[in-house]
């Protein structure tokens, strides 16, 4: 198991997707959106990378044909996630603040999990010490065999969304979660990824203790 050096305040309102590409976050993150927003609350999705301009920068490094290092990708999406959280008005702290609940597909344990696999992880730990935690992490846990059969459908795939990839990032990606789940104050929530679209939707809601009516 990973050993972190983490003491992150948690940011009430800021609810984190995770999983390997093909997994459904994407999805189940828009999914809890539109059930809080139809259930009287406020709430947003976001992601990242982000649509600000270090966000954009760092899909297209990943669809090519300009290769970028693993360590400038690991400081790119350091930056991208300091403006995702700082910027004035729009970022993840002000709309918190304003009691919107934020729901962002992929944060920091990401760049953990993919940056950290082909760098010291130690560094990209480091890189990241510095934000908060999320209120909760929701892990859709899915073999990799399984989202890469997912993926199969989508046509061209970016740099870390290749199989190659994948294979190395997975059982390092569960590792991330329970590290978390051991030594941090965070909420983390791992969901069988396996099972239908709805299935899964209702272990989230049941899991973060929202009534479904």
């Amino acid at each position: 198991m990973l050993t972190l050096n983490w003491n992150a305040v948690i940011l009430p309102g800021f609810i984190v997707f995770e999983g390997l590409d093909g997994a459904g976050t994407t999805t189940q993150a828009h999914e809890l959106v539109r059930f809080l927003t139809d259930t009287g609350s406020q709430a947003e999705f976001t992601c990242e990378p982000t649509d600000y301009l270090t966000g954009t920068t760092i899909r297209q490094l990943l669809v090519g044909p300009e290769v970028a290092q693993p360590w400038t990708l690991a400081l790119l999406f350091a930056a991208d996630r300091h403006e995702h959280l700082e910027r004035p008005g729009t970022g993840i702290r002000a709309r918190c603040r304003e009691g919107v609940t934020v729901v962002s597909d992929r944060y920091l344990f990401s760049s953990i999990a993919y940056q950290g696999a082909f760098v010291a992880s130690a560094a990209v730990e480091q890189l990241n010490h510095g934000f908060p935690l999320p209120e909760h992490l929701i892990f859709i846990d899915t073999p990799q065999d399984e989202a890469s059969r997912r993926l199969a459908g989508r046509g061209t795939r970016d740099t870390l969304e290749q199989n190659d990839v994948q294979v190395r990032v997975a059982a390092r990606y569960r590792a991330v979660v329970d590290a978390f789940a051991q030594q941090s104050a965070m909420m983390v929530h791992t969901i069988d990824g396996t099972q239908s679209r709805e299935r899964v939707f209702q272990d989230i809601l049941q899991a973060l203790q929202l009534e479904t009516g």
